[in-house]
């Protein structure tokens, strides 16, 4: 298969992004997973809980997996995890795990994990990515690196064979497959990082490939015409990332009035047909069917040139920058977005920058405003809003109701029911401030040859990546 993802090295707390994440799913099991859905299921453990009172998180394990190395699975191995996420250098998950306050065994397969009062509820969650990825205790006794050998050091159903970073993965299926019998089905796998979405797709058509996934329009109108040939599958799905503009209160957009009057001259839908349809327009923070979606929310600033006008004539005027990734398929909504402004007599430069910069440069501050489709819901949106909203980002704005709405809707001792109103109350005040501005969400398509199996039902998907676990083909 090819991935346009790229994957620096194979230890789980060295990453830095969902593509390297990836990679990794086949390797090392996950104390909890997601469906094709994006809903929480088990993984290494089968159920968790959290005290009545918040303080802790209890998981239950399962009791049948060995690492490959010989090692079992048990909580001692899950609390020397969490130790090396918080503590070895370098580490990626620091700031995931630092509610976490002490670990407790119960029993062999039992563990808890004390938190910090009001805090944790995003942990299920956050386990299903490489946060929750377990190494083997005999590798974390031995301080071993495996950046670029994993060895066996996984419990998953396949062991690294060979490994260039960003460039390519070569998997073999482990002697020992573990609790999931729908795993390792393939005797291996070659993994192939192209960054050209039209390379990906040629190789398709000249069966050098068995499966990848295209995102941009033109791509993605090819594949589904080839499928209507029967020369290929196509499964589509909707990013869970929102395209959109991020903007920070600096310059002339340190005006409400401005960042209201750059949100109502947007119209979703003149930069949704620059994508041939294949960018779904969306006012909304969360995907249809996640528990804290406000289906019934009414955007606050609809598309309405006249009124953008009539905000930046109060304003006394306006003019910003707008960043992008070059050559990446923000550079055309940039374009389309700085006419609408300027038709609402806001005058907006233009500031292409290498994709590989533009978002940890954002994040640093560099610039006032970013097109970008990386505002990514989380599993739980706690997690979305520790990150985007008062996080780097910071779409709350130092918003101090937003501030207190989120420390209630952390709480542990809440149910989904009981959270969701306070999440849907961030989100209006969030999309309020006009921090950020939801365009559309984009289209990721798996095409595939006709002997795969399981290309529809592949998790992370819809964030632009995948799970390869239960991936098969048919001789």
């Amino acid at each position: 298969m090819t991935s346009s993802s790229p994957t620096r090295n194979l230890d789980p707390y060295l990453q830095t992004s969902y593509g390297g994440w990836a990679y990794l799913t086949t390797v090392f099991d996950r104390l909890t997973t997601v469906g094709k859905d994006g809903n929480l299921v088990p993984g290494l453990a089968k159920s968790w809980k959290f005290a009545g009172d918040g303080s802790y998180l209890e998981l239950a394990l399962r009791d049948d997996v060995t690492f490959h190395d010989g090692a079992v699975f048990d909580a001692a191995a899950v609390a020397a995890n969490i130790r090396r996420g918080q503590t070895m250098e370098g580490s990626t998950v620091v700031a995931a795990l630092r509610n976490i306050t002490a670990i407790d065994v119960v029993d062999n397969y039992t563990i808890r994990v004390q938190l910090v009062p009001g805090t944790g509820v995003e942990l299920p969650g956050v386990f299903s990515t490489n946060v929750g990825m377990m190494i083997s205790p005999k590798t974390i006794a031995a301080g071993t690196d495996i950046r670029d050998n994993p060895g066996a050091s996984g419990s998953g159903a396949y062991e690294v064979r060979d490994y260039v970073p960003e460039e390519s993965l070569s998997l073999v299926r482990a002697e020992r497959v573990n609790w999931d019998p729908e795993a390792g089905r393939l005797a291996g796998i070659e993994v192939e990082m192209i960054p050209d979405a039209s390379t990906r797709l040629n190789g398709l058509k000249t069966g050098m490939t068995d499966l990848s996934w295209v995102s941009s329009a033109n791509e993605v109108v090819e594949a589904k015409s080839l499928s209507l040939a029967g020369a290929l599958g196509v499964h589509e799905v909707v990013f869970r990332n929102v395209l959109g503009l991020y903007m920070r209160p600096e310059g002339d957009l340190a005006k409400p009035e401005v960042r209201q009057a750059v949100a109502s001259a947007i119209d979703p839908e003149t930069v949704s047909a620059l994508f041939s349809g294949t960018c779904v327009p969306s006012r909304q923070m969360y995907p249809a069917g996640s528990w804290s979606v406000d289906d019934s929310h009414v955007y606050p600033y609809p598309y309405d040139p006249a009124a953008a006008a009539r905000l930046v004539q109060a304003a006394g005027g306006a003019n910003i920058t707008l960043t992008f990734g070059a050559g990446t398929n923000t550079e055309k909504s940039a374009n389309v977005i700085q006419a609408t402004l300027s038709a609402a007599g806001i005058a907006a430069d233009l500031n292409p920058v290498p994709n590989a910069q533009n978002e940890p440069r954002y994040i640093a501050g560099d610039f006032e405003s970013m097109v970008a489709n990386s505002f990514s819901p989380k599993v739980d949106p706690a997690e979305t809003v520790n990150t985007f909203l008062l996080g780097a980002y910071n779409l709350a704005n130092g918003n101090a109701q937003i501030k207190s709405l989120a420390a209630q809707a952390a709480d542990p001792t809440l149910t989904h029911e009981q959270r969701a109103p306070l999440y849907h109350q961030i989100w209006d005040l969030m999309l309020r401030e006009a921090m950020f501005v939801p365009i559309c969400n984009q289209t990721n398509a798996a095409i595939f040859n006709k002997k795969v199996v399981g290309a529809a039902d592949i998790p992370w998907a819809d964030l632009g990546v995948f799970d390869l676990r239960h991936v098969a083909m048919t001789k």
